[in-house]
């Protein structure tokens, strides 16, 4: 079972174009941007039958949250246009909404401290949507390229802890990316063996080592 968990201030209607296309068996939860990540979570069902977890934006967060507490029988992260190291547009609209989920968003909140403190040995794949059309100049606030929501530095910057992690970038707006073929292929990939589709050069040329050792 692939679980999908939208972004902030979205819902899972986001993702009715990739389930148009997989044939796993899919998940997704609804939360509402305040809503507790406790009460996020309790609204996952079946999670020792999850093998895989899908998070876009914000959900990417909440993904290695969950994931912080108890891998289970989850075999592989991808995240989607996530912004780990925060937004500085979330700073903005902190002085004008209340909720927490902006608090969290902002560079160096807690909660992306807590994120970035992670150790994760579960093969994760990072897809950076990355437009190359300069995107919005106020989610760079002016100064960094960006995706349209988020800057996509923050976005390339996974923490540290993630053990087997593979960047891939897409060209494609921080929510448009959902709607192309390119990540259905990818997520089918990642679905079907995460270690293979994680591992990068550095990983072949161990494993091409390996087999000539063998020989």
């Amino acid at each position: 079972m692939i679980l999908l968990i939208h972004g902030a201030g979205a819902t899972s209607i986001g993702f009715n174009y990739l389930s148009l296309w997989l044939d796993e068996e899919l998940q997704t939860i609804d939360y509402k941007v305040g809503d507790s990540h406790r009460d996020i979570f309790k609204k996952i069902k079946d999670p020792n039958e999850i093998e895989i977890v899908i998070g876009h934006s914000y959900g990417g967060l909440l993904a290695a949250e969950w994931l912080s507490q108890d891998v289970r029988n989850v075999k592989g992260i991808m995240t989607i246009a996530t912004p780990w190291q925060g937004s500085p547009t979330a700073r903005i609209l902190n002085w004008f909404l209340s909720d927490p989920v902006w608090e969290d968003m902002k560079p160096g909140s807690a909660l992306l401290k807590k994120i970035n403190s992670i150790n994760l040995t579960i093969p994760v794949k990072n897809i950076v949507a990355n437009p190359h059309q300069g995107g919005n100049g106020l989610a760079g606030t002016g100064r960094s390229e960006n995706d349209g929501t988020i800057p996509i530095d923050s976005a390339r910057n996974f923490p540290e802890g993630f053990k087997r992690c593979n960047t891939l970038e897409l060209p494609y707006g921080h929510g448009e990316v959902l709607q192309t073929q390119e990540l259905v292929e990818e997520i089918r990939k990642f679905a079907e063996d995460p270690v293979k589709a994680t591992s990068g050069e550095k990983e072949k040329a161990l494993q091409a080592i390996s087999t000539i050792h063998a020989m």
